[in-house]
C-alpha cells in the first residue's frame, strides 16, 4: 500500500474537512452549554463557502461528508450534516460551507466572531457573504499579524481556529508562535489547529514540541486515520488527518472521543477509519 501524507492534498468536503468541522462544532457547542457569551476567531476564514466536485463527491472511490448522509448520526454529526444540508439547495451535495459559515449557524446573539483572510479574492468573497454587523467583524491580513489584535477586551470565553496550509517550513513555526502570543494575551481560550502528517515523527511533533518547550502543557491531539482511493487507480494510500486542543475546557476530550469514534464506525469498511483522542 502506498504512503502518502499531507494537509494540503485534501479536497472541498473530504474526510480531512469533515474531522476538522465535527470538532469545530465540538468546541462552539461546549461554549455554548457553558457559557453566556463567547467570541470565536478564525485566522484562516477563507471564502466561507466552496462548490463541491459533484462528480469526484458521488464516485464509489471518494469518501467524504457524502458518506455520512445516510449514516447513523450523534448528536453533534447530525447538527454538522444538518448545516451542511442547509448550505444546498437539495441532494445532491454541489456547495460546502467553511468554518465560517458554519461557525455562523452555532453562535447565539449574544456571542460574536473575527474573520480573517489574507488572500484577496477569498476575502471578497467572505466580504460578500458576511454582512460585517456588531457582532461580526473581518479583516483582510496575514492571520499571523493580525489574530492578536481581535482578541476581545472584556470576553473570558472563547475559541481561536487555525488552519494555515502549511506550504512552507516557516508555517509550523508561525503557528507555533502565534498559539504563544495567543495563549498569553487570551489564556481563556481555547485554541484549535490543524496539523499535518508527513510521516516524518519530528515534523509531525514539531508544532506539539515548541509548545511544550514554552510552557505550554496542556492540550488534546484527535486524530482519524483511513484508506484514500481517490484518484489512485485502486490504489489506497494512508492518510490521517489530525487537529491540536490546545487550552481544553469542559468535557471536550469525551465529547470528542465519542462524537469521532462513531464517526469511523459509520464510514465504510473498506477505508478502516479510526478514530484518536489523546490527552498530552
Amino acid at each position: 500500500m502506498n504512503q502518502l501524507y499531507g494537509k494540503a492534498r485534501s479536497s472541498v468536503g473530504s474526510l480531512f474537512d469533515v474531522h476538522k468541522h465535527l470538532v469545530l462544532i465540538c468546541a462552539l457547542e461546549q461554549l455554548k452549554q457553558n457559557t453566556r457569551r463567547f467570541h470565536y476567531i478564525d485566522a484562516h476564514a477563507g471564502a466561507g463557502g466552496y462548490d463541491l466536485d459533484v462528480e469526484e463527491a458521488t464516485s464509489s472511490s471518494s469518501f467524504g461528508v457524502q458518506c455520512l448522509l445516510d449514516a447513523n448520526k450523534n448528536e453533534m454529526t447530525e447538527r454538522y450534516i444538518e448545516i451542511v444540508k442547509g448550505f444546498n439547495s437539495g441532494l445532491p451535495l454541489t456547495k460546502y460551507p467553511g468554518s465560517p459559515i458554519i461557525a455562523r449557524k452555532l453562535i447565539r446573539a449574544s456571542d460574536s466572531m473575527s474573520l480573517i483572510e489574507l488572500n484577496t479574492e477569498e476575502f471578497s468573497e467572505l466580504s460578500r457573504v458576511f454582512q460585517v454587523g456588531s457582532n461580526v467583524s473581518i479583516d483582510h491580513g496575514s492571520a499571523f499579524d493580525r489574530v492578536v489584535k481581535h482578541i476581545p477586551v472584556g470576553v473570558d470565553d472563547g475559541l481561536i481556529l487555525i488552519d494555515p496550509d502549511y506550504i512552507i517550513d516557516e508555517d509550523a513555526t508561525d503557528t507555533a508562535n502565534l498559539i504563544i502570543q495567543c495563549r498569553a494575551k487570551w489564556p481563556s481560550a481555547m485554541i484549535m489547529v490543524t496539523l499535518p502528517v508527513t510521516g516524518s515523527t519530528a515534523k509531525d511533533r514539531y508544532v506539539i514540541s515548541i509548545l511544550k518547550d514554552s510552557g505550554v502543557s496542556k492540550f488534546i491531539v484527535s486524530d482519524l486515520a483511513f484508506i484514500d482511493f481517490t484518484g489512485l487507480g485502486g490504489n489506497g494510500v494512508n492518510r490521517i488527518s489530525r487537529t491540536l486542543m490546545v487550552n481544553p475546557r469542559y468535557d471536550i476530550k469525551n465529547t470528542l472521543e465519542s462524537v469521532l469514534s462513531q464517526l469511523a464506525s459509520s464510514l465504510p469498511a473498506s477505508i478502516k477509519a479510526k478514530s484518536r483522542v489523546e490527552l498530552t
